[in-house]
């Protein structure tokens, strides 16, 4: 593979598996995974999550072992995970499912290697089926079995009532006290208990499914019975209850309060660290710190990239959030997110009455139903993103804390050196006889792979890998303009900001258009500042999509190579209702 072919400083075999067999299909993209993972991932991060959400249980020694096969569809490039987008373009066509569906709700593009086909196949699903059932019943038969441990059951609830649990999980871990269990106990004590709770948190998978299913057939229907195409995320902006969507105004209410109380200055012209040590001793400051505190309260588990469990969260460190509110002071203060947000719902509800009064009685009520439907998924999906990150945090937490007892023992020589190992490793020092000791030398493995890390950091990952790993160029765009997916409606003219990641945010000015790879919800702050967003990943229902939608931000999304055509401070139009993205803006009215 061609992680394996690149001189890489440091690098071992912590990941390094077997290449899956070689099919004439692949094609490894960052599809869907570039929002939640755009950066290399730590070795702890990329064996805790399969854990937790895959394979619910501790792995055996024969699964982690090297001759192990690897999961078909993921594997490490570059540092950072890729799905096998050919794979599942295979398995929906040999399924009859249309690949229309995945290329606009998943956000895969083919890359000009085949044609987005619009039809379902059910003959073809049909004689499917024997097959798919003998598969499935095959890989049951093959699960190892483990002996089985008395567990504490997990109701079988999503939606709401599962929000609610994981609050009441987060609330019973931050109360307890790490400080009075050593560490086999704390282990014990919460990491089967997390992985078996990660089985509940599969529901968010299957809303996730479930979204994607009800916005396709709403925009099919829509476009279909009326004539014009976009329409249907018109229909899903601006939703009531979308949690991400509360950091925006949220943050513009803390500048607001701090310009009010004459205390911007100090944020605009000090560090953030420094800064709010500043407000905290200020008697003035105090209604300021009541907002921060409640923000942190309600937001404090999230941060940017918060799938990679290494970054610390907002309330570990909330001179992140004043960052954050330094950037909404350098903008305009006629803005206010919330008289936009108040405009998107109009246009919604007027598109929303425009299409009912062209449809029959039948066809009104079919629409009617979809578009509850579609609402209703793609706010819980949302959502879910959200619970997710706060689900792991306390297992950020309870890492940390043995991070800091190694490194005074001297095992490591820094807290967040814990991130460099694997779960399995941790785990197998835990499973010692005797009090938990080291196997190995720690310090000298964590060594090699932050240099492996830090490497991968300064490549520039292609953005897709064919058959045996080989990089593919990005497509060149099409005359004046790149063709992406349309996100959310409107178009704009400003100036291009290319952000590589989101420390390099504080270069927006007030109305730039961001161009990047992907975001996560840790984005969500900046979405109020700019007039238009270009992302390379990502699919209608992903989170930059729908955030966009929220604060009313003409968005074109899974556009290849973008970060690459358009230059930094360039004049570009983007027309998110098309999905275009016009390099030569003399050119933009063709």
């Amino acid at each position: 593979m061609q992680y394996e072919e690149l001189p890489v400083p440091g690098d071992d075999s912590w990941d390094q598996q077997p290449e899956p067999p070689t099919q004439p299909y692949d094609l490894w993209t960052r599809t869907n995974l570039g929002e939640n993972f755009p950066d290399p991932i730590t070795p702890l991060s990329a064996t805790l999550w399969p854990t937790f959400f895959l394979l619910g249980r501790m792995p055996t020694k024969a699964e982690r072992s090297a001759d192990a096969p690897p999961l078909p569809k993921f594997q490490r490039f570059y540092g950072r995970v890729y799905v096998n987008e050919g794979v599942v373009i295979h398995s929906a066509v040999e399924a009859g499912i249309p690949t229309s569906f995945i290329d606009t709700t998943w956000g895969s593009s083919g890359r000009g290697l085949r044609k987005s086909d619009e039809s379902f196949h059910f003959f073809r699903l049909l004689r499917r089926l024997p097959s798919m059932a003998r598969i499935g019943m095959s890989q049951a038969r093959q699960q190892p079995k483990t002996p089985k441990q008395k567990e504490q059951k997990v109701p079988n609830v999503s939606g709401e009532k599962l929000f609610m649990e994981v609050n009441q999980w987060v609330d019973q871990f931050q109360q307890q006290d790490m400080q009075r269990l050593d560490d086999r106990a704390l282990w014990r004590r919460w990491i089967p208990l997390w992985i078996m709770r990660g089985k509940a948190m599969r529901s968010v998978f299957v809303t996730a499914v479930l979204a994607a299913v009800a916005f396709y057939f709403l925009d099919r229907r829509v476009s279909k019975w009326t004539g014009k195409q976009g329409q249907a995320t018109v229909l899903v902006q601006a939703l009531s209850g979308v949690y991400t969507a509360e950091v925006g105004p949220a943050l513009w209410s803390m500048a607001q309060t701090l310009r009010a109380s004459h205390l911007d200055d100090i944020v605009q012209s000090h560090p953030a660290v420094e800064a709010l040590a500043l407000l905290q001793e200020r008697q003035e400051a105090q209604p300021f710190m009541a907002e921060l505190q409640a923000f942190i309260q309600r937001h404090g588990y999230r941060c940017p990239n918060d799938a990679e469990l290494h970054n610390p969260r907002w309330a570990e460190a909330p001179a992140q959030v004043i960052e954050l509110i330094a950037s909404y002071l350098r903008a305009d203060e006629s803005f206010s997110p919330v008289k936009a947000e108040h405009h998107r719902q109009q246009e919604r509800e007027e598109m929303t009455a425009q299409i009912a009064a062209q449809l029959n009685p039948i066809r009104r009520r079919i629409f009617r139903w979809l578009l509850s439907q579609a609402q209703k998924r793609i706010r819980m999906r949302d959502n879910n993103r959200s619970y997710v990150a706060k689900y792991l945090y306390p297992m950020r937490l309870l890492l940390v804390e043995l991070g800091r007892r190694w490194t005074e023992r001297g095992w490591l020589a820094s807290p967040d050196d814990i991130f460099f190992l694997t779960l399995y490793e941790i785990d197998d020092i835990m499973s010692e006889s005797n009090a938990p000791e080291p196997g190995k030398d720690l310090a000298t493995v964590v060594l090699a792979r932050r240099a492996a890390f830090d490497y991968w950091h300064t490549i520039t990952a292609p953005s897709a890998l064919g058959p045996g790993g080989i990089p593919l160029p990005d497509p060149e765009p099409t005359g004046t303009f790149l063709q992406g997916l349309p996100a959310s409606a409107g178009r704009v003219r400003g100036v291009a900001c290319l952000v590589w990641n989101l420390s390099e945010a504080s270069r927006l000015s007030t109305g730039d258009i961001l161009v990047t790879q992907g975001t996560d919800p840790g984005w969500t702050p900046v979405f109020p500042l700019v007039s238009g967003l270009v992302l390379e990943v990502g699919g209608q229902l992903s989170h930059g999509a729908i955030v966009a939608r929220e604060y009313g931000i003409p968005a074109v999304i899974n556009v290849p190579g973008a970060l690459h055509f358009i230059q930094d401070g360039q004049t570009i139009e983007v027309d998110g209702s098309c999905g275009r993205v016009y390099l030569d803006v003399a050119g933009s009215s063709s």
